[in-house]
């Protein structure tokens, strides 16, 4: 009798663990997108959808009802056929989180046969339809698997007076497959890429993986300055021109499109001129020390190059104090990248427009049947300002700890990722001399500290944890004494 209760008790937690981990679930028609199967992942914080018919795009990545992904409404419910042979026009653009194999400038042949790089982007790769399905990877969380089709390069180029032209012979054949997961009591998502050579000769190549931003309240109020991106920077990080950073227009390109995009403009007109003569406004600067902030601005089809000098890029909602966070691998500078980046933000111009944050992976030379991993992890959070200082696997600083001077008070500000306790602990070294529960923690309630502690005679550093449902401990901020 002892062991049949036993064995009951071990079904019973086995069964409450297995319904923990199920945050996966397969729906028709979901939200009314006219599309079916779409693999939705969800959480009491996070919502998620990849939609295999949209190139297995990730078309919605919420943290309770905001979302962060912009989502094309012209394209929901479409589905294309699996060919590269799309003119300039055609570009298939489904919104949400999109990819491109690097580097981009050779990915086409002119009429001479020369490399070259074509818009739009390989499309077996980009937006055809991929094979998703439901997995459970070895932690015990259901997984979402999405595999593309076999991308062969380069690929044929439209000419109006020749029609398309055709690669002499197929180079390169690639394979992209993507595997995410969330858990139940957090707003991170867990994202492995790998590119592979399924084609019969080398190749080297690397992945740019975007996503597509919201950049307006309501459809028409470009109200961009609401809606932008932080990128970490150091000064001792240089492009391979030696700049910090470059705009990717002039003030001479900038004009043309306003006047040929949006609205006639007069260089008579000294207003106009002082507007739009110029390479964008919106890229708003250092506002914070090694902090780089970019607005979206309407008006502007361009992007900023900078090298991320930490592991994170940005996205923030102003008008809801909604953080987006990407955590990438760290850059190697040992490691070749296309174009020296391993980010870049984009403004676009297409459609109502959108904001982009761009992963750039490293160029990884792949002898056939071997590929590259690359793996991504994103976090939502409420915050309570702006600028973001800095994120990790904990969550996003928008205030430093820092005790205020002559007295015992200590004061913070951020969002948090996972469900928990914050703790705040002294330390010598690396002893623990006092540990205090300072309050309970989600995604979506912002995370201050304002509290009066008697610090301990002797310590070096100060520091906050999050110790989540799972009892894990993850450190969100340190300060260190001298």
């Amino acid at each position: 009798m002892k062991l049949n209760i036993t064995a009951a008790i071990l079904l019973l937690l086995n069964l409450n663990c297995s319904a923990q981990q199920k945050t996966v679930s397969v729906e028709e028609n979901y939200k009314n997108w006219n599309w079916q199967n779409v693999h939705v992942a969800k959480n009491k914080y996070i919502s998620l959808a990849v939609v295999p018919e949209a190139g297995g795009r990730i078309l919605e990545y919420n943290l309770g009802e905001v979302p962060s992904l912009w989502l094309n409404s012209k394209m929901l419910g479409k589905t294309f056929p699996a060919t590269d042979e799309i003119k300039q026009n055609e570009w298939r653009n489904f919104g949400g989180y999109r990819l491109v194999p690097l580097p981009y400038e050779n990915c086409s042949v002119d009429k001479e046969g020369n490399k070259g790089k074509r818009w739009p982007p390989p499309v077996i790769i980009g937006a055809a339809t991929y094979d998703v399905k439901v997995g459970k990877n070895n932690l015990g969380f259901q997984t979402i698997e999405a595999t593309s089709g076999k991308q062969k390069l380069p690929v044929p180029k439209f000419f109006r007076d020749t029609g398309f032209v055709y690669p002499d012979k197929i180079e390169e054949e690639l394979q992209y497959s993507r595997i995410l997961y969330i858990k139940p009591n957090s707003s991170l998502v867990y994202i492995d890429h790998t590119l592979k050579n399924v084609g019969d000769a080398p190749v080297k190549r690397g992945l740019k993986i975007s996503s597509q931003h919201i950049s307006e309240t309501e459809l028409g109020m470009h109200d961009g300055e609401n809606y932008v991106a932080y990128v970490p920077f150091s000064k001792e990080l240089k492009l391979p021109n030696g700049e910090q950073f470059e705009i990717t227009t002039n003030a001479e390109q900038r004009w043309r499109y306003v006047n040929r995009n949006r609205f006639k403009l007069d260089k008579e007109n000294p207003e106009h001129v002082e507007k739009y003569y110029n390479h964008g406004t919106n890229w708003n600067g250092e506002v914070a020390p090694g902090i780089y902030e970019i607005a979206y601005d309407y008006n502007q089809m361009a992007g900023i190059h900078m090298i991320a000098s930490e592991s994170w890029l940005c996205y923030v909602n102003k008008k809801t104090n909604t953080a987006f966070a990407k955590i990438l691998e760290p850059y190697n500078s040992d490691l070749e990248y296309d174009q020296g980046l391993n980010n870049a933000i984009f403004c676009s111009g297409l459609s109502e427009g959108y904001i982009e944050t761009e992963v750039q992976t490293p160029l990884y030379k792949l002898n056939p049947d071997e590929s590259f991993n690359y793996r991504e992890i994103h976090g939502a959070a409420q915050i309570e300002n702006a600028p973001v200082l800095a994120v990790n696997l904990a969550g996003v600083t928008t205030k430093k700890l820092t005790v205020i001077k002559n007295s015992n008070r200590i004061t913070g500000k951020y969002g948090v990722f996972n469900e928990g306790t914050a703790v705040l602990q002294f330390k010598s070294g690396d002893k623990v001399l006092i540990s205090k529960d300072i309050g309970l923690v989600n995604p979506l309630e912002v995370f201050k500290v304002n509290i009066s502690l008697v610090k301990p005679k002797y310590f070096d550093t100060m520091q906050i944890v999050i110790i989540d449902t799972d009892k894990k401990e993850t450190l969100l901020d340190v300060l260190y004494f001298q």
